[in-house]
């Protein structure tokens, strides 16, 4: 089976293009070196490669460690030297790792654990030097880990700290850091426990306090069953916004208070990002897949009645990345921003 890349540019009559993959990339990590250049992750599985977009080929291909799989994400050092990639170890118990590879060629420099088992996102604190990683732990009716996010210096590979959601319910999924390293984290039920009837959550750590899953309003909260899935800061106003697929929810929240800041319905929605501009969330939706625009003041769709209810993306993953770069240009068409959504 085939599974696919996609590029839309975020201009009015711009038209989705693909490249065709052997595995569903989850995350993506764009090149510090080359702005054509950009790592793929599989979750759950051996699937890993580095992708040149502008010409729609694969050029590098990543293996895991022995008995080991891909987990989803990988993010490159501050300088660029390494890319870090959370792994599991399936004949441990789901042991997390964190493979460390030369960030130009890809080489195998080595590994550090991960302080949990399944890691899944990790992203660098604005310092870059504390990796922060999402621990999915165990199963609830389990003995092993519970899920954390774990806090580690990316020079000593020491653990610094370790935080987990106030619900032990749900899992940690995706991460997102605000610019003094707060914490916005969205969950999918724990393992054991239903996927789809049984809700996730939004965990929110502002400038002050411990990471607190949001219970309030319960009319909200009670309504975000199964996995809350993609999550973004917006800076300036400090708006988390989180998708929610199944229960058709785009929520928005105060990333220091908790508090419900708005709610969309939208159908399906996945992948949240911030646009280049900062005036708007961008969300990838529905069936078949489209992309709006939803301004980050008000929390109202933008533009024209077409552009509300979607330019056709044709992808369906998890996650969009918004850049301005020559490298992601589509030869067909002029270097206009564009959207990596997988």
């Amino acid at each position: 089976m085939l599974h696919h890349l996609g590029r839309l540019a975020l201009h009015p009559g711009a038209k989705a293009q693909w490249m065709d993959l052997p595995f569903l990339p989850h995350g993506l990590t764009p090149s510090p070196h080359d702005d054509r250049l950009m790592v793929l992750f599989e979750k759950h599985g051996p699937g890993a490669c580095v992708v040149d977009l502008q010409e729609g080929t694969t050029v590098h291909t990543l293996t895991a460690g022995s008995g080991r799989q891909f987990y989803g994400h990988g993010a490159f050092s501050r300088d660029g030297s390494l890319l870090f990639c959370t792994e599991t170890d399936l004949s441990d118990g789901n042991r997390g790792v964190i493979a460390v590879r030369d960030g130009r060629d890809f080489g195998d420099l080595g590994e550090f654990p991960s302080y949990g088992i399944a890691p899944h996102d990790c992203v660098l604190t604005s310092g870059g030097d504390v990796l922060v990683v999402a621990n999915g732990g165990s199963p609830v009716d389990g003995d092993g880990p519970a899920p954390n996010i774990s806090f580690v210096d990316v020079d000593s590979r020491v653990l610094l700290d370790s935080v987990s959601p106030s619900d032990p319910r749900i899992n940690t999924g995706h991460i997102a850091l605000g610019p003094d390293d707060e914490l916005a984290i969205v969950s999918a039920p724990r393992g054991g426990l239903s996927p789809t009837t049984v809700r996730g959550g939004v965990s929110l750590r502002g400038r002050d306090g411990p990471l607190q899953t949001l219970r309030e309003p319960s009319d909200v909260v009670d309504g975000l069953l199964g996995e809350t899935l993609s999550v973004a800061i917006h800076e300036a106003t400090r708006c988390v916004a989180a998708t929610t697929p199944l229960a058709h929810s785009l929520t928005f929240w105060d990333l220091d208070s908790g508090e419900l800041r708005g709610r969309l319905r939208v159908p399906e929605p996945r992948g949240v990002a911030v646009s280049l501009d900062g005036g708007a969330f961008i969300v990838n939706f529905g069936s078949p897949p489209r992309m709006a625009r939803i301004d980050a003041t008000t929390l109202r769709p933008l533009g024209s009645p077409q552009e509300r209810g979607g330019i056709v993306s044709l992808c369906t993953g998890s996650h969009i990345l918004i850049a301005d770069k020559p490298g992601w240009s589509m030869r067909q068409e002029s270097a206009e921003p564009s959207a990596g959504p997988s």
